[in-house]
């Protein structure tokens, strides 16, 4: 991974955090009617398409690739 991914993955850790110790926040989604049921779905189409642009940015070979000399 390059730096900038490190630093991201770094911010987003720190917000999670920061987050997390304000516990009233917690109590603010559950007056929310159905926010667990949106909040898995776009949990879950989110595990979609970060494992969907991995796999083509890691996983995929080009075409030719067992072509080549």
């Amino acid at each position: 991974m390059t730096r900038g991914r490190w630093v991201a993955l770094a911010a987003l850790f720190a917000a999670s955090l920061a987050l997390q110790a304000r516990a009233e926040l917690a109590y603010a989604w559950e007056r929310i009617p159905g926010f667990y049921a949106a909040y898995g779905f776009l949990g879950c189409l989110a595990i979609v398409f970060v494992s969907k642009w991995l796999g083509k940015r890691l996983l995929e070979r080009d075409e030719r690739y067992y072509e080549r000399d």
